[in-house]
């Protein structure tokens, strides 16, 4: 709890005093020199996806503190680089490619610092820099850093006595083996390469060099920051007063610079180094003219002749995949492959389609029959038509009201093979956004990736919990649902992806709605242990780290999971918003 109560203090501190709470994470130098372990000099997939999720972190604290976080992105390229022979314009370029990330983003809640601000009194200079502003100043700044002292710093002291410089020792000369691996570290002054026994020692010295400089580093960034949380991309056990900061699939705390990101076959993401992939069973993926990240190969895919030289693949965030497609190339949903798309929704989730033609009713339903079966609905048939139309009695779906977390079909009834009532909710939705509101206006809809809710939201004993455990759900009958009492289980398994999911209504009393409401409650519990249980499920729903907020565009193609996700809408205004949907098993 050492740390726990470390990080309370902390950010306790910020909010008595009424002030933004800042995280800073050294980190962000420039990526490895070797081949081996990355595919460029340059930021990709695994820079985007921390970057991202810090930007989330951030956010998450403004959901529940107004006065919001800001994350202090202090890149260590100058403590490093010279050591690492890497030039300052490979240093400068590389960081500046991470600032016009976060532009293409939005990612407005990091602030990048350089080490010239940490040596700096006063504000931090957010003024941006040429190329060649930067490298001639860089030489005079390294000076002043080089000449830090570190009161009561002793490497040798620390190498025999403290466990964690001991182990980032150790980490220094393991990646140091490909990271000079053929640079003119391991070659003598006439270009031979050093002896094994030459070249172990200058790793040696080079791991100590490294440490003294992030000794001094880290002592500029406490003096400058002494109140912030310090986050780090290494592995700490979080007792404070560093906090290690997980990342996105694989070696949790492998840090993008020293890795590359792989897809898996079923969309999963893991980081690793370069070398450690079969390269025959994956495909470099391209975006902003160079290598981004790799993918494991598959036919799924290929869209067919006409259209891929027309489309591009986008990872999307947190989960799914966009698909977008050049509008010059003047493609209609007619084109797609049924089998391909149906393919890639149920291995991301969530699939979105951009830039292809205005479809009418039939092309929309030709798409959605493409898929599977097209499951119609009492009262309307196969496509919802989702705009303002409260005569329709089916809850607040037709209406501007927020609506809760949910997946479609709970109310869809069957008998299971014991007679009870169950429920028999669709495989997909199919959206397609036929006017979109104006973005101040509201009617976003949220998305939730409930198998990874379940694998990295829950410890393994609420798993457990939760897995031996149904929930009830009512709403009184309206024109197309409801009036039957259901018992579900809270997690199931879904049969075309093998990932556990979370089954789950969120509560909608009568308060917070002008139509009927839903009851809810977890079996087999006290009434206070199921409200507690419905208040922590229904706060991991809305979790950033889940949560993928979507708005929409006109001409939006969507199709999600019904079955590996849950979904809402926010509030909007009243305004000509309108969606067709259509269900598909």
């Amino acid at each position: 709890m050492t740390g726990r109560k470390a990080l309370t203090d902390i950010v306790s501190s910020y909010v008595e005093a009424e002030e933004k709470i800042v995280f800073v994470i050294p980190s962000f130098p420039f990526k490895s020199p070797s081949h081996k372990k990355v595919l460029g000099s340059l930021p990709d997939l695994g820079e985007e996806l921390l970057l991202r999720k810090l930007e989330s972190l951030a956010r998450s604290v403004e959901d529940y503190y107004p006065l919001g976080a800001l994350i202090r992105v202090v890149s260590d390229g100058v403590v490093y680089g010279q050591l690492l022979g890497q030039s300052d314009a490979a240093v400068y370029r590389y960081n500046n490619e991470l600032r016009r990330m976060c532009d293409e983003f939005s990612l407005t809640h990091i602030s990048f610092v350089r080490v010239v601000d940490l040596l700096e009194d006063g504000v931090i200079s957010n003024a941006p820099m040429s190329e060649e502003e930067y490298v001639t100043s860089i030489p005079a700044v390294r000076a002043r850093f080089l000449a830090h002292k570190v009161p009561g710093f002793d490497l040798e002291t620390l190498l025999k006595e403290d466990f964690g410089t001991l182990m980032t020792y150790r980490g220094y000369l393991k990646f140091l083996v490909h990271d000079i691996e053929g640079t003119p570290l391991t070659h003598d002054a006439n270009g031979k390469p050093l002896s094994k026994n030459a070249q172990d020692k200058a790793r040696r010295l080079l791991a100590r060099a490294m440490l003294e400089n992030g000794a001094k580093f880290s002592d500029l960034v406490k003096l400058k920051f002494p109140e912030a949380v310090r986050l780090s991309i290494h592995a700490h056990n979080n007792a404070g007063p560093k906090y290690a900061f997980k990342l996105p699939g694989g070696d949790m705390c492998g840090s993008p610079w020293h890795n590359v990101v792989k897809e898996e076959i079923d969309g999963t993401l893991t980081v690793a180094q370069f070398h450690a992939f079969d390269s025959s069973s994956y495909d470099i993926v391209h975006r902003h003219g160079r290598p981004y990240y790799l993918r494991a190969r598959s036919e799924d895919y290929d869209l067919g002749d006409h259209i891929n030289p027309h489309v591009s693949f986008v990872r999307n965030y947190p989960f799914g995949m966009v698909v977008k497609v050049d509008p010059a190339a003047n493609l209609s949903l007619d084109d797609l492959p049924g089998d391909k798309v149906r393919a890639l929704a149920l291995r991301y989730s969530v699939l979105l389609f951009r830039g292809f033609l205005e479809s009418d009713r039939e092309c929309f339903r030709r798409l959605a029959r493409g898929l599977g079966q097209v499951v119609p609905w009492p009262k309307y048939g196969d496509i919802l038509e989702l705009k303002e139309n409260p005569t329709l009695d089916i809850n607040s779906s037709l209406t501007c009201e927020a609506m809760p977390m949910h997946y479609d079909g709970v109310f869809m009834t069957k008998k299971d093979e014991n007679g009870e009532l169950t429920h028999n909710p669709p495989t997909f939705q199919v959206f397609r956004c036929i006017q979109a509101p104006e973005k101040e206006e509201g009617g976003k809809t949220l998305i939730t990736n409930t198998a990874d809710l379940i694998r990295d939201g829950l410890t393994p004993s609420q798993r457990d919990w939760l897995s031996g455990k149904k929930y009830s759900v009512f709403t009184p009958a309206n024109k197309v649902f409801g009036g039957e009492l259901l018992k579900l289980p809270l997690i199931m398994r879904n049969k075309h992806t093998g990932h556990d999911v979370l089954r789950w209504h969120e509560p909608w009393p009568q308060y917070i709605t002008k139509y009927k409401p839903t009851e809810v409650f977890v079996d087999g519990v006290t009434p206070e242990d199921s409200i507690l249980a419905g208040e922590y499920i229904t706060d991991l729903l809305y979790d950033r780290r889940f949560c993928y907020a979507h708005t929409w565009t006109t001409g939006d193609l969507l199709i999600a999971d019904n079955v590996e996700l849950m979904h809402t809408r926010t509030a909007f205004k009243p305004c000509p918003r309108e969606l067709w949907r259509i269900h598909v098993n």
